[in-house]
């Protein structure tokens, strides 16, 4: 009996430790991306989202897909909104390498009528950057806005405050100190298509 229970601890605690999905800085074979979002003050309320996707070694852009993209949207399910601090965040957990601004891209419904705002960063120069395995950066928060018929982006507010709000928000799901990352510029081509056959935002 004695050996049956035994067991069975070992079996629980077996459980508890697979059940740690919280991301360990430094001993991660992935990475980890912490982006805000922010729109800008306007009567309108439109749906922002600001991809960023991952290079080839030659530079190029991979194929579009979930595992190599980091695609920060406003309203969305999954982030976080700290009081006081203007806009929401996402935690992207993604393939360690180097990531450049694909594109922003805004919707707006407005008497029944959808419309959509394209932001395609033709270049090709480009915001980017890159992440290690086991690395976790913070790319600051970025204002989205609409001008004229295109969707568009800046970063707005880079600080280890914000930060720090959001890892104390993650509760546990950050283990470790991310750092915050200044993102660069690099050159990448983009030839401008739709995303999907029944989609109608464009992408490089």
């Amino acid at each position: 009996m004695r050996i049956f229970f035994a067991m069975l601890g070992c079996l629980a605690l077996a459980q508890c430790a697979g059940g740690d999905r919280g991301f360990r800085v430094g001993a991660s074979p992935e990475a980890l991306v912490i982006i805000g979002v922010a729109e800008t003050s306007d009567h309108r309320d439109p749906r922002y989202s600001l991809l960023w996707r991952r290079l080839r070694p030659d530079g190029t852009f991979t194929s579009y897909d979930d595992v190599r993209a980091i695609n920060a949207r406003t309203h969305a399910e999954n982030s976080t909104r700290i009081e006081g601090i203007p806009g929401e965040f996402e935690i992207f957990r993604v393939e360690p390498g180097a990531y450049a601004l694909d594109s922003a891209y805004a919707t707006l419904r407005e008497n029944g009528v959808t419309y959509t705002a394209q932001g395609v960063v033709v270049g090709p120069e480009r915001p980017a950057f890159e992440v290690r395995a086991g690395e976790a950066v913070y790319l600051g928060i970025w204002e989205m806005d609409v001008d004229g018929a295109r969707a568009v982006t800046r970063l707005w507010r880079l600080n280890g405050d914000d930060l720090r709000a959001v890892q104390e928000a993650a509760r546990g799901e950050i283990v470790g100190a991310p750092r915050v990352l200044e993102v660069g510029t690099r050159s990448t081509p983009c030839a401008p298509r739709r995303m999907g056959q029944t989609s109608s935002r464009e992408i490089c």
